[in-house]
């Protein structure tokens, strides 16, 4: 999951924000995606024509020193996981309030502990599972998605600003006005996305450029890395149509070359996500749909038509589900293997975001109401 900023452009950005998107004329508004990953088996060889932007505090993120927890251990005895055996009996659990702006990014800790949400109104903050108890807050204007480093102890906004969260301080930032990140969850890579430029894949240890990505014709909102961390799907669409492309891109990391143009959309590309097993590339459009794609082959597996656009889509941890994040204020649910919806559980407003947690019980959502909106199945 869901990896996963998209920043504002002037006024215009601020008009397409306050319009949203409508049933008549899709928005433009970016919000991407987040994805897993695991250690790349590759090592990606130094671009000698790349120039990194400036960094602030050139402080390497410290190595994953935890282990990672087994699925298993994280389900308590009496917790039902989601599935599409299991989606008829989704309810709404908990609803958070806190922010005073809308809910642009969710994402939980590996281990299941935490859970990050980024604002409108500045702030990132940080509740307890399962008490939702908010554990700190920290400021960060402008910000989209939001990610945990696979250690749990650093958090990360879609600019590339890493906090340690236990002091509070700054690890990283990029100065690099309006860019777009995303991170492998082994914390070994960064891809970043500025306007209408080049990707830019980052080695987090040194901070150096290794790879620049150059093809698509528009801004790039949606990134992600695969489960293996080998191969980045990104995913474009802003401008006007003349230079628009509306493709999903994947990318060999470790020789830059480009594997697959995955074309079909008409409309901006907000978000990708790989499947947990690396097999299928999701993405989600203002075109009313969203679509899942064979990795391999490149092949269009199935079409998932919606009544408005789409901001996020995410895979369940087992990858039996696909949830949506809809402009007509629903996540719909949808089982992978035959294409078909299953559930919609409504908001208030329009959604932005989606996460399952990695025990895979709960879902959590967030838009346009500026709540965080927690299903599960009761027990």
């Amino acid at each position: 999951m869901s990896i996963r900023g998209a920043f504002i452009l002037g006024s215009v950005i601020l008009l397409l924000l306050a319009v949203g998107c409508g049933p008549d004329e899709p928005s433009t508004m970016p919000l991407p995606g987040t994805a897993t990953a695991t250690p790349p088996s590759a090592t990606p060889s130094v671009s000698p024509t790349s120039t990194a932007p400036a960094l602030v505090s050139p402080t390497a993120l410290p190595s994953p020193t935890a282990t990672s927890v087994p699925v298993e251990a994280l389900v308590p005895p009496t917790a039902i996981t989601i599935s599409p055996d299991t989606v008829d009996k989704i309810e709404l659990l908990h609803t958070i309030d806190g922010h005073d702006g809308r809910i642009y990014g969710l994402d939980f800790s590996s281990d299941g502990t935490l859970l990050a949400s980024g604002s409108r109104d500045g702030t990132i903050r940080l509740w307890d599972v399962p008490s939702w108890q908010e554990k700190d807050v920290f400021e960060q204007r402008g910000d989209w998605a939001v990610f945990f480093a696979p250690d749990d102890a650093h958090i990360a906004a879609e600019d590339g600003t890493i906090w340690d969260i236990a002091s509070g301080e700054k690890v990283q930032s990029l100065d690099a006005r309006r860019s777009h990140v995303t991170f492998s969850p082994d914390g070994a890579w960064m891809a970043s996305a500025g306007y209408n430029s080049p990707i830019d894949v980052w080695d987090v240890e040194t901070w150096q450029v290794v790879q620049t990505l150059k093809g698509h014709t528009d801004r790039v909102f949606g990134l992600a890395f695969s489960p293996d961390g080998t191969l980045l799907a990104s995913g474009s669409g802003l401008g006007p149509s003349d230079v628009s492309d509306f493709v999903i891109k994947v990318w060999d990391v470790a020789s830059g070359a480009e594997v697959h143009a995955l074309k079909g959309h008409s409309g901006d590309i907000h978000a990708v996500a790989f499947s947990p097993d690396g097999t299928l590339v999701a993405s989600a459009s203002t075109d009313y749909t969203a679509r899942l794609w064979d990795v391999q082959s490149g092949e269009l597996v199935h079409t998932l038509r919606h009544r408005d656009g789409l901001y996020d889509v995410t895979f369940s941890p087992d990858g039996s589900l696909l949830a949506s994040a809809v402009c007509d204020r629903t996540v719909k649910l949808w089982d992978v293997a035959s294409g078909k919806q299953l559930r919609s559980l409504r908001h208030g407003d329009e959604l932005m975001t989606v996460a399952f947690s990695p025990d895979g019980t709960l879902l959590a959502s967030g838009g346009y109401d500026n709540q965080v909106y927690l299903w599960g199945i009761p027990h």
